[in-house]
């Protein structure tokens, strides 16, 4: 379908969407040198009297919310008596876009919850209630960054008469009881049970009701009982059942009182805490990519310095270990090595004699360290970016062998370490995993110089080579583009 060369100053450069309420261009702002989004609603808007003084009213609303997870709107305007909006442009598609691609895991689930739970929080402080939140009004930015898009557009269609389904006021499928039912006392917990609807969906792939008709959802919502996840994914922990079931009670006194509770709570369950949530407009939290990036040089290098120092302190102590217990010289009439061994238990000592030090017995041929515990799981697609879940024993350290790889710790649970590993499509990475043995000064002194002492079987083994206790497994990633 052809579109307008131009609205207003910004040259159009192609169609992203088309609705029953808007239509949206990718468009460039030659004054700003810039990509844009332009949200052009229908010109039948414009006969309703009414409808241009709320619509500069509420679009003037909108645009005066500033946080750093909201999608801003630049310009607002019209062309021939046709309403827009322009906007930052998202080049990272939309949540729908992501939730296409497969189920998302709990971890990045609650990493993009609590950027949307922050801008919601903050414009229902500035007294704005969005009402329409679904996976298409959350977009992605080029670093994979969420941000919430189209505040005030549900307002809009009310004032409007655009009605979605049989009258009612927004989507559907997202839509809390009491919005469903038409109420016109609705609060900030109406984008709970939003965001309910959406953490399902996000974890389960699919919406938690469905029916032949918009109208059917809309009573399901009113009336049927929340979904039990665990149904669909008896994987899931307990607890992320219990969220959504909080998020989405029918009745909004049951439900968490603000966005901010439901995003600790899902913060809670993928990492074990609920993480630093603020109400304000300068968030510390760190975005989704930032997270999950290669280490800078300047890291690499510390980690190789404090590594060097870690190692010096090691071989200090096994030099000055040796300073303490070295044997006395052999004289000539001592045995050589081959005919009896170089320590012994002394019995009684004469007074000309050094006394002779006692030290762990040998371990049998067959013990050695201890190697933990590595397997890959699931490999998903999140934005368009391949990542493949790792469980590994708890205290292991790792390190991928690779330099297109990275893996981090993403959460604590049940005796292991979930590590979440990128890299390019396809790409196929070894990743070393070590249980280096623990050494206390006491350990020590237990073996002879050319032995560690084996806490587990309490006896000495040879000094191990450089990768022992470790072992080293395959990372492989899924093709997302």
């Amino acid at each position: 379908m052809a579109f307008p060369e131009k609205i207003g100053r910004y040259t159009i450069k192609a169609e992203l969407g088309r609705g029953g309420m808007a239509t949206v261009y990718h468009a460039f702002d030659p004054s700003f040198d810039r990509e844009v989004a332009i949200k052009l609603l229908p010109r039948e808007m414009m006969h309703d009297p009414q409808f241009r003084v709320r619509f500069e009213r509420e679009i003037k609303m909108v645009a005066a919310l500033e946080h750093p997870f909201i999608v801003p709107v630049y310009d607002v305007g019209d062309v021939d008596g046709q309403p827009y909006f322009v906007m930052r442009y998202m080049a990272g598609g939309s949540l729908s876009n992501l939730i296409e691609q497969g189920k998302v895991s709990i971890e990045d689930t609650a990493r993009i919850i609590e950027r949307i739970a922050q801008g919601l929080a903050y414009s229902h402080k500035k007294g704005i209630i969005h009402r329409d939140l679904k996976p298409d009004n959350i977009l992605f930015d080029e670093n994979d960054n969420p941000f919430i898009s189209d505040f005030g557009i549900a307002k809009l269609k009310e004032a409007g008469g655009g009605l979605t389904g049989s009258g009612v006021i927004g989507t559907p499928a997202y839509m809390s009881p009491e919005q469903a039912q038409g109420s016109g006392d609705i609060d900030s917990r109406t984008d709970v049970y939003g965001l309910g609807v959406i953490i399902y969906q996000m974890l389960s792939g699919q919406q938690p009701y469905s029916a032949d008709t918009p109208m059917g959802v809309v009573v399901k919502h009113i009336t049927e009982p929340v979904p039990e996840i665990l149904k669909l994914l008896p994987e899931l922990p307990p607890e992320a059942d219990a969220i959504i079931k909080t998020a989405m009670a029918k009745d909004r006194e049951k439900r968490y009182p603000n966005t901010i509770e439901l995003a600790k709570a899902m913060n809670k369950l993928a990492f074990g805490k609920e993480g630093d949530l603020t109400f304000g407009t300068d968030p510390s939290l760190k975005s989704r990519s930032e997270k999950i990036t290669a280490q800078s040089p300047r890291v690499k290098t510390g980690v190789l310095i404090a590594g060097g120092v870690l190692l010096l302190s090691v071989l200090g102590v096994f030099l000055l270990r040796n300073q303490l217990f070295a044997p006395d010289p052999l004289s000539a009439s001592d045995p050589p090595p081959s005919e009896a061994p170089a320590w012994t238990a002394a019995s009684s000592p004469t007074a000309t004699e050094q006394p002779a030090i006692s030290f762990a017995p040998f371990c049998a041929e067959d013990v050695a360290f201890s190697v933990p515990q590595a397997q890959a799981t699931n490999m998903v697609c999140t934005a368009k970016r391949p990542y493949t879940s790792v469980a590994i024993t708890e205290g292991s350290t790792f390190e991928v062998l690779h330099p297109d790889g990275t893996c981090r710790i993403e959460a604590t649970s049940r005796g292991n370490h979930v590590l979440s590993c990128t890299g390019p499509d396809f790409l196929v990475m070894e990743l070393k995993v070590c249980n280096p043995p623990a050494l206390s000064n006491d350990d020590l002194s237990q073996c002879s110089a050319d032995a560690t002492f084996n806490s587990e079987n309490q006896c000495c083994v040879p000094v191990p080579p450089e990768d022992a206790g470790c072992i080293v497994i395959e990372v492989r990633l899924r093709g997302c583009n």
